[in-house]
């Protein structure tokens, strides 16, 4: 599989999703501004076009995730079993991390190989 070939566009719909579920976000205007760090229609355009995130956005993705769960962590009710709401955020975001590591990840080794951004 070719990295132009790996679905980001996937990865920016299933994050806005996260976001959503978890009421950390209400619209794509707010998931476009707080979380991308982009104009209100960036994530609306990049789905209808098709389009993948650049790598400074994946890497603000990356970073609010982080701060956010960060957030999560200073909560007092944080791992309380009747936090179950926040637990299964932090759970989802921790995901989100993960998956957004390894498009970093997997976009730094392409540039090292062939040379060209990626």
């Amino acid at each position: 599989m070719r990295y132009s070939e790996i679905n980001q566009t996937q990865l920016l719909q299933d994050t806005f999703y996260c976001y959503r579920r978890n009421n950390l976000v209400i619209s794509q205007r707010a998931f476009s501004r707080r979380i991308l760090g982009q104009a209100p229609s960036y994530y609306s355009s990049m789905i209808a076009r098709n389009r993948k995130p650049s790598r400074a956005v994946l890497q603000t993705l990356l970073n609010v995730t982080k701060t956010i769960l960060a957030t999560f962590l200073g909560n007092p009710h944080f791992g309380k079993p009747y936090a179950m709401n926040l637990n299964h955020a932090y759970e989802e975001l921790e995901g989100i991390v993960e998956q957004v590591s390894v498009q970093l990840d997997i976009g730094c080794v392409v540039e090292t190989v062939t040379g060209q951004p990626s």
